[in-house]
């Protein structure tokens, strides 16, 4: 399995968020483009496991590429 993984230092910024669940933590992910992507999961703060009802399981099913995550925001 692949893992898609948030840059280091958005992980260390989703860390200080709280868990959604054990271990998971949802977050909203803002790209360079301008889009807000809502209701990402992490797993342990930096590997995105879902996005809304998809579990993620390659980078493909995204619909973003990682190298556009800009920012992470703690989810409402």
């Amino acid at each position: 399995m692949t893992r898609i993984e948030i840059p280091a230092d958005l992980a260390e910024k989703a860390a200080s968020f709280p868990e959604s669940s054990y271990g998971a933590t949802t977050v909203t992910v803002v790209l360079t483009d301008g889009r807000r992507i809502a209701d990402v999961v992490l797993a342990w703060a930096k590997q995105i496991v879902r996005v809304g009802d998809v579990v993620i399981d390659k980078p493909e099913q995204l619909g973003f590429d990682l190298g556009m995550v800009q920012d992470v925001e703690s989810a409402p």
